[in-house]
């Protein structure tokens, strides 16, 4: 599947873009751009109709995890990122960082989200020097006093959504506490999940006409889009996880990559998609623990270097193939029945207004 670039509301990506209608600031995943990946990018085969899934034998781990519903569904991990910055005749890379965490409720709590800066680091010694050039300005990523921060450097941000995000702006608006009820047949949890469709396309009628370059979702995209963030952020069956691995792995146009290393260099099986990125392409690629079932990271990948930043991704341009522009590097996900620590002076959240504070 090629995947186009849909005109949508930018409320994806894990802590990605935070909702409108809770007045709050974009984050990180339309803000971070990844590191390098070392050997080139892993582009793998489509997997045919008479392929064996490549996801199988992650998915039968996954299903056999067992493990007590909590009060929350706590994940955790690390948004990696790599974008080229400076004046057009002195660029160079930079790296950057953040440590984030959700809490999903079980019931009809907000979802809690935070995000902590770690330092901006220039990408290797070259790039050192360029910077140094430049003057040694100030580096704006994610995690700086530059007053647009996303991930204040030594700070905690703690950002409120409600329970069901991001998936209600997918039109799936089922509770966490229905998600659990999911189907564990992949054909079946294909159909439940396409059930949705029809009225989430009828959205689209109020929505901005495409300019050019872009298109509006189709309903292979759209339900690929939903799958990713299901396996992401929500609390679901060890059952239903299995069924979504299976399921993504044999949509039309998937790419089988084989093992390949996540942001991290952490070895897993990985699925890939491709799709335009500006005047380039990059592919997206699940990577998945083989041994254990449980998700490593999502990833973007570049495969055919953009000569021109794609909109609403600035530093995009010129990345090397090979390049990682956004990753999501999980490193915990379990149920819990243990709130959020928050600041003493953290406001209440509010159905309107800034849902945030700083720890």
């Amino acid at each position: 599947m090629e995947l186009g670039r849909p005109i949508r509301r930018r409320h994806s990506g894990w802590l990605g873009a935070v909702a409108a209608s809770l007045a709050t600031v974009s984050v990180i995943a339309l803000l971070t751009v990844p590191r390098l990946m070392g050997q080139g990018a892993v582009t793998g085969q489509v997997v045919g109709p008479s392929s064996a899934n490549v996801l199988d034998a992650a998915a039968d781990r996954a299903a056999g995890q067992r493990q007590a519903p909590g009060r929350y569904w706590h994940t955790s991990g690390m948004i990696l990122g790599e974008e080229i910055i400076g004046s057009p005749d002195n660029r160079y890379r930079i790296r950057t960082r953040a440590q984030t965490s959700s809490w999903v409720p079980l019931g009809s709590e907000y979802t809690v989200l935070t995000e902590s800066g770690l330092p901006t680091v220039r990408a290797s010694a070259a790039d050192e020097q360029a910077w140094r050039r430049a003057g040694a300005p100030k580096l704006c990523g994610n995690d700086s006093d530059c007053g647009n921060d996303t991930a204040p450097l030594g700070r905690t941000r703690f950002m409120f959504m409600p329970g069901t995000w991001p998936i209600r702006d997918q039109g799936l608006t089922l509770p966490a506490s229905e998600l659990l009820d999911l189907p564990q047949d992949p054909d079946v949890l294909e159909k439940r999940l396409l059930s949705f469709w029809p009225a989430y396309e009828k959205t689209m009628a109020a929505w901005p006409s495409p300019s050019s370059g872009t298109s509006l979702p189709t309903k292979e995209a759209w339900l690929l889009d939903l799958s990713l963030k299901l396996l992401q952020h929500s609390p679901i069956s060890a059952g239903t996880r299995a069924a979504l691995y299976r399921m993504v792995a044999s949509l039309p146009g998937t790419r089988a990559l084989g093992q390949v290393r996540d942001a991290e260099g952490r070895l897993g099986i990985g699925v890939g998609w491709r799709r335009a990125m500006g005047d380039g392409w990059s592919e997206t690629q699940l990577i998945v623990d083989e041994s254990s079932g449980s998700l490593l990271a999502l990833q973007q990948v570049v495969v055919e270097q953009a000569s021109q930043d794609p909109p609403g991704a600035d530093g995009i341009a010129g990345l090397p193939r090979g390049s990682i522009y956004h990753a999501l590097v999980y490193q915990k996900a379990t149920w819990t029945d243990t709130p959020p620590t928050l600041p003493a002076d953290c406001p209440a959240p509010k159905r309107n207004g800034r849902n945030e504070c700083l720890g």
